[in-house]
This record gives C-alpha cells, sequence and structure tokens, in this order.
C-alpha cells in the first residue's frame, strides 16, 4: 500500500491515466499517506525517497484543494425566499425498520422536515415508511422483477409531470419530475449512474451524460439528487459540472459512503463523498449537512436551496 500511495496521489489526479476512475475517489486518502510516509523519510534522511514523495503530495494536495472549490458558495436565504429543504439517501436496499422501533433517518428528517426527498435502492417496505412521515405527494417505481432497486421522489409541493426511463443497459431507473413549489416551478433529476468499474465505463459515461442532457435542455431550473458514484477529484466529475452547468452544493469534503461495510462500521473519515445534490444557476444553496449513520451503507445529505432571483424565474 506504501509503494502505491505516490502512483495513487498523481495518477488518480489526471484524467490522462488510464488509473484515474478507480483511483481519483481515495485521492485524500492517497495523499494522506503520501505526507506521512514523506514525514518518515525525512526523520531517516532518505533525501531521494522524499523528493519522490514530495512531488507526489503536492500534486495530490493541489488537485485535492483544486477539486474543493469547485462548489456553490453557501449563502443565508433572505427573509422573504421561499427555500426548499431537499434531500437524498440512497436506502441500500434495506427494510423499514419495525413499528416503534427507533429509525436514525425519521429522527434527522424530523429535526428539519424536507420539502423534497429522493431515494435510491428503496424497497416497497421503506417507500410506505416514508410515506407515513408526511403528507407527501409520491412518484416511485421499481425494476420488473419488484426487487428492492426502486426510486422515489417525496415532494411537499405538487408533482406536475414525471418521466421515468433508463439509459441501454443500466441497472436502475433515472426519474424527472416537474415540481410546482411556491417560489417557482423546477425539474428535479433523481438518479443513481453505476459505479467506475471495469466494464462499465461505457454505461456510465452515458448515465452521467444523460444528467448533463437534462440540465442542458430544461425549460426549469434543475435540482439533481443521487447517489453519482462519483467523489469530487474526478475527470468524470469536472467533466459533469462543465458540460451540464451544474454546480455542487457542498462542502464536499464529508464523506457519505461506507458507514458500514457487512455491518461493520466505518470511521467516518475512511470515507469518500459519492452522494451529491447539484444545482443549476438559478439556486442559492446553504451548506450541505451530512447525516447520521442509518440502516443503510450511506449517510443521507440535506440542503436549503432557494431561487435567486424570483422575478426572472
Amino acid at each position: 500500500m506504501l509503494s502505491y500511495a505516490p502512483a495513487a496521489a498523481v495518477a488518480g489526479s489526471h484524467p490522462w491515466s488510464p488509473f484515474e476512475p478507480w483511483l481519483s475517489p481515495f485521492l485524500p486518502h492517497a495523499t494522506s499517506l503520501v505526507l506521512l510516509v514523506l514525514i518518515a523519510h525525512l526523520v531517516c534522511r532518505h533525501w531521494r525517497g522524499s523528493g519522490v514523495l514530495g512531488v507526489a503530495g503536492l500534486v495530490g494536495i493541489w488537485a485535492w484543494t483544486n477539486a474543493l472549490q469547485h462548489q456553490k458558495s453557501t449563502t443565508t436565504p433572505p427573509p422573504d425566499a421561499r427555500v426548499i429543504s431537499a434531500g437524498f439517501a440512497n436506502l441500500g436496499i434495506s427494510k423499514a425498520p419495525a413499528p416503534g422501533a427507533a429509525d436514525a433517518l425519521q429522527d434527522w428528517a424530523s429535526e428539519q422536515p424536507f420539502d423534497l426527498f429522493g431515494v435510491v435502492e428503496c424497497s416497497t417496505s421503506q417507500l410506505e415508511h416514508i410515506r407515513s412521515w408526511q403528507k407527501w405527494h409520491t412518484v416511485h417505481a421499481e425494476p420488473e422483477n419488484h426487487s428492492a432497486d426502486g426510486i422515489a421522489l417525496f415532494s411537499m409541493h405538487p408533482i406536475r409531470s414525471v418521466k421515468i426511463a433508463r439509459t441501454s443497459n443500466a441497472r436502475l431507473d433515472h426519474l424527472t419530475a416537474i415540481v410546482d413549489a411556491p417560489g417557482g416551478t423546477f425539474q428535479v433529476e433523481l438518479t443513481h449512474p453505476c459505479p467506475p468499474v471495469p466494464g462499465w465505463l461505457h454505461q456510465r459515461r452515458a448515465e452521467l451524460n444523460q444528467i448533463s442532457t437534462a440540465a442542458t435542455s430544461s425549460n426549469w431550473p434543475v435540482v439533481v439528487l443521487g447517489d453519482l458514484n462519483e467523489t469530487p477529484y474526478g475527470a468524470s466529475w469536472r467533466r459533469l459540472l462543465k458540460t451540464s452547468g451544474l454546480s455542487a452544493t457542498g462542502p464536499l469534503g464529508t464523506p457519505t459512503w461506507p458507514s458500514q461495510l457487512k455491518g461493520v462500521p466505518v470511521p467516518q473519515c475512511l470515507g469518500i463523498r459519492i452522494d451529491h445534490i447539484l444545482v443549476g444557476p438559478e439556486w442559492e444553496a446553504g451548506p450541505l449537512k451530512v447525516g447520521p449513520k442509518i440502516t443503510s451503507d450511506h449517510r443521507p445529505i440535506r440542503v436549503e436551496i432557494w431561487l435567486g432571483d424570483q422575478e426572472e424565474t
């Protein structure tokens, strides 16, 4: 692991590297490891190795900090703003808690109820459980085999229209909805692209391109909710923001996955950020908040957003 850390810090930050899709998610971890090894080399006066590690560390730090700048500036909503509390969660194909049992997600949501809440990998029991929280307008779909890979959008405002589709060979649905809110009508893209693993990169690019196409062709301000399976450090992430005109709500440095692996808790500092809420240029946003550990291996997220120019929108 020590021998691969310098290569990961460099190769994981550049689109020309064939290792970039698999190494870029762990750029902060690799860079931190490089710096620790660099300190050990300096203490032991291994100057040649220190030089190599120093270059790798500088490249990693530059790529790390530069990526975190690609986010929308947070601000405080004005008194007359129609604020929308938007949230997202990958429910990890988990069952709803038993009646009367503690539910960390519901407790977190009750602190500040959602106006808009999107979920993926949603089982039927979870769907009914979330429906019981509030009087929602709801859209839901599951694959033909009725597995738990469902997708659902819950809104406190009327949903004017909805389209649920898939790109070719996609595992999960992609949901597009038009929502009529007091502050203005807007479009929601709820999605879950496949991860960057061998054999899926072509399909993954098609799914990310679908987000860009939806954002650039919409007649409404766009909000994207999803487990994008993409950290802020990859070339695909930069390409998505550039081609779509969307901005990430931040801060981007807080990990959302994994909170656990096969039931074993994972410290949050060892995780990566792959769950996101993106917004178009018409929106203003407050700071994004990452929720507690839930039954899924993902942590939920939420952010307050509002349309910046009420008259124009």
